[in-house]
């Protein structure tokens, strides 16, 4: 090999390697007139580490999704185990045995471990039961081996940025895949954690998997791979055998040129102290902090995952209830939230890019001016051009590909999107600044210039204080380096006083000194208070259902007949179609549909059904009639909402009007009356003391939350309302679900049209979808409000409509007039959007426009 290591393009083809498991040929990848892959080939063999390196925007990402079957490849081919194959999306990538950890790690946030682990692949009994034990039992068996901090039930809403990559990499192995693609999957981990999976990396090539490893962490490449493939600009500028190489062998062939110095030295000095903290405490990880930053100074805090490090810059910044002593340039300040943090010059940029610091769907230059508005403005109004100039200059400064401004930043690679989180605050400026993972997932170039720019920062006279999981960062970066663990310092390293292996152990409570161990007991973090104990999920959820049996309490001491005797069954009988319609429209919006056309499709169907019954058809047949008409109406609400891609919102409320139109058309805006006596058994019959439509509805609800919590429909159709991209790149047909949902919508709400009308007699000339919209909708919201992700939920949601059932018998039995009753479920409805505001939590899985 040539002094450079890398300087041609090696491929080569010794007798006895092991055989070539998938392949790509002459990869070409195009984005509109943009091509960003140029013929680029790609081996990866059995038992063998292959790293693909390279820039951000080097085509690395793209070429694995083209692998993946994501990007449609514009020329070229992919092969597997030989053979050519043609992927139309990722799940005939993960049916031949290909598997992917993607650089956001994908995760449905309000669905379980489990659940993401097994999505699009679930384990099940009879081909349609989840087999939860099973999965559960595999899912901790591989959590183990990665070494994650969660369990199979945990909620991934509620896990670390570094538990959710650990989840990510269980769910590939899980799959026991022949193909294993890792791209930046120790981004955000430290070296204890990143150690774990570099042994799983081995033992997944002993085991003869072939692993295609990406990352910008060198020395990550240089002792763990075999094979290294270098990308620039979209082609591959150079493949050779790993043994030998340096790491500036690879920077040289992905740049082009020599890079500089890693950590340029810009010179700075420190100063008076800008930021002063004692006795921080924070949620449970900051217990105890007691931390100083001066100006002119760069301070890293090094932790393990849970040390309380990067919540301590949240609770600094406002985004954590806290307390205890803060001082900014000797005055003490106490962040109410991080609008008023930015007004005392403090800037944070986040540990997690993607769902705390960019907003995909705007530009590269409102992303980047998004925290300095007002400097971009004159009399309240944006000055687009010189926010476009503020632009140009960072995306220049930062070397930000593509170039323009006016590029939407959800187009942009991992690495670059942090380019224009880190700019967003050099654009503003500020006196101290916040940074959690300020390289993470960005390219050896683009550190060197992050790093220079930190440095000026400091030398311009700001107070940095950093966060990382990369110790080799820490140490290279920082003047001082605290070392945290169980939420307090218990120790403070200088520049160049310590290595990385010494600092993973000093991080890790291995071989502490005694001075270390002094320190600690002198500032009292030893003698910190333990971490409050935390309240059960049950427990949490717990006070919205005793505030709602507390409502029907009250209405049953103002007024007890209500609820006792006949007066009981009374109020089941009333809500019998409210609870189906409410089930109805849990099942669309938990699978991320808007379905406003419920009461439309209930009342049309009453009306159909009371004619059917006047022509004499057989009540059997009109009840399988109603129930059909509502599963077209949903599938065509559905095909409208797929194939036409308008929202679900949209398309649904069209239905509406026009379902009412129809149901005039047929009526002629008067009653029709259903007097056949099998038809009126349905809705004002009794098998024994119960009704029967309280019987009929229970046993189809019942029916229904079974296949939602425990089919594996049920759960590709929670997971695309949740999250509608994860899903689909877990090779699940999203579309397809989103019809499903909707046909089972319409079904439901056509069976309850039926029931109305046989519970009415008859179809009343009066419009009353939107009345029945509004109440299912109040009780969907308040379903949702019972569980502990605000997932829509068809049970929960038939208990929300039986309590606004219950609560409007209970206030007219205490003498309110039936005219307030919209009025009340209104104010139900509002309850439970409060509540799930105060409790932060999405509301539900729904996406109107």
């Amino acid at each position: 090999m040539r002094g450079d290591g890398m300087s041609e393009v090696l491929d080569p083809e010794p007798t006895g390697e092991a055989a070539v498991v998938a392949a790509v040929r002459g990869a070409v990848v195009r984005f509109g007139p943009t091509t960003v892959l140029h013929g680029v080939d790609l081996e990866l063999r059995a038992g063998e580490v292959h790293a693909l390196v390279g820039q951000n925007g080097a085509g690395k990402s793209t070429l694995v999704k083209a692998l993946m079957g994501v990007n449609p490849l514009a020329a070229g081919h992919v092969e597997v185990a030989g053979s050519r194959v043609d992927l139309a999306g990722p799940e005939d990538a993960r049916r031949l045995g290909l598997e992917i950890v993607y650089q956001d790690q994908p995760l449905a946030p309000r669905l379980t471990v489990a659940d993401n682990m097994f999505l699009g692949r679930e384990r099940v009994h009879a081909g349609v039961v989840l087999d939860r034990a099973g999965m559960n039992r595999r899912a901790r068996q591989v959590l183990e081996r990665v070494g994650a901090d969660c369990g199979p039930d945990d909620v991934v809403g509620d896990l670390t940025p570094t538990q959710r990559v650990q989840v990510s990499i269980a769910a590939a192995l899980a799959a026991e895949p022949r193909v294993l693609v890792l791209d930046e999957p120790t981004a955000a981990l430290g070296a204890a954690e990143s150690a774990s999976v570099f042994d799983l990396i081995r033992a997944a090539r002993t085991d003869g998997v072939a692993v295609l490893y990406i990352s910008h962490r060198l020395h990550e490449i240089t002792s763990l791979a075999d094979r290294v493939t270098v990308l620039r600009d979209g082609r591959r500028t150079s493949v050779a055998p790993a043994a030998g190489l340096s790491t500036q062998d690879i920077i040289s062939a992905m740049v082009g040129r020599d890079l500089e110095a890693l950590f340029p030295d810009v010179p700075h000095s420190p100063g008076e102290p800008v930021l002063e903290v004692r006795h921080l405490r924070s949620g449970e990880l900051v217990r105890d902090m007691d931390l100083s930053v001066r100006a002119g100074e760069i301070v890293g805090l090094a932790g393990l995952v849970g040390s309380g490090a990067s919540e301590t810059l949240l609770a600094l910044f406002g985004d954590r209830r806290a307390g205890g002593e803060v001082r900014l340039a000797g005055a003490a300040v106490s962040p109410s939230g991080p609008r008023a943090a930015v007004r005392h010059g403090i800037a944070l940029v986040p540990e997690e890019r993607r769902t705390e610091a960019l907003f995909p769907g705007l530009s590269v230059a409102t992303n980047l001016t998004a925290s300095s508005l007002e400097a971009h403005a004159r009399g309240g109004v944006l000055s687009r051009q010189q926010e476009r100039r503020t632009a140009e200059d960072l995306v220049e400064r930062l070397g930000i590909v593509p170039r323009s401004p006016a590029q939407d930043v959800a187009t942009l690679s991992g690495g670059n999107q942090q380019k224009v989180v880190v700019g967003r605050w050099l654009a503003r400026g500020g006196q101290l600044y916040l940074v959690d993972e300020p390289t993470a997932g960005v390219d050896v170039a683009a550190k060197a210039e992050i790093y220079r720019h930190l440095g000026e920062l400091a030398a311009g006279g700001a107070a940095v204080l950093v966060v990382s999981s990369d110790f080799e960062e820490l140490i290279g970066l920082c003047d001082r380096i605290l070392v945290v663990r169980d939420g307090v310092v218990v120790e403070e390293i200088g520049r160049g006083e310590v290595d990385e292996e010494g600092l993973t152990a000093r991080a890790a409570g291995a071989g502490t000194t005694e001075d270390s161990a002094a320190h600690s007991t002198s500032d009292g973090s030893a003698d910190a208070p333990p971490p409050p104990a935390r309240r059960p999920a049950w427990l949490r959820q717990a006070g919205v259902a005793v505030a709602m049996l507390a409502v029907v309490a009250a209405l049953v001491a103002g007024s007890p007949g209500f609820l006792l005797s006949s007066g009981f069954w009374d109020v089941l009988r009333q809500a019998g179609t409210p609870m189906l319609l409410a089930t109805a429209l849990a099942v669309a919006l938990g699978s991320g549909a808007f379905d406003l056309s419920i009461g439309a499709v209930a009342q049309l169907t009453a009306t159909l059904s009371a004619v059917l019954v006047v022509a004499g058809v057989p009540t059997p047949l009109v009840l399988v009639a109603g129930i059909a008409a509502g599963a077209v109406i949903g599938a065509v609400n559905g095909g409208v909402t797929v194939l036409l891609r308008v929202p679900s919102f949209v398309a649904t409320l069209g239905m509406l009007f026009l379902l009412v139109g129809i149901a005039l058309g047929i009526n002629g805006g008067l009653a029709v009356p259903a007097e056949t006596r099998s038809f009126l058994l349905l809705g004002q019959g009794f098998v024994g003391p119960v009704p029967a439509i309280v019987l009929t509805a229970v046993l189809v609800i019942a029916v229904v939350a079974l296949g939602w919590r425990y089919t594996s429909v049920g759960l590709r159709l929670r997971a695309i309302g949740d999250d509608e991209r994860t899903t689909r790149l877990r090779g699940v047909r999203t579309g397809w679900g989103t019809v499903t949902a909707l046909v089972l919508s319409g079904a439901l709400s056509g069976l309850a049209g039926v029931l109305l009308a046989s519970y009415s007699s008859g179809a009343t000339a009066r419009d009353v979808s939107l009345e029945l919209l509004v109440t299912a909708l109040a009780a969907a919201f308040l379903g949702s409000a019972l569980t502990r992700t605000f997932l829509f939920d068809p049970a929960t949601a038939a208990a929300g409509s039986l309590f606004v059932t219950a609560t409007g018998a209970g206030l007219i039995a205490n003498g309110l007039s039936d005219e307030w009753l919209g009025g009340v479920q209104g104010v139900v409805l509002l309850l439970a959007v409060l509540v799930a505001v105060a409790r932060k939590r999405a509301l539900g899985q729904v996406v109107i426009f």
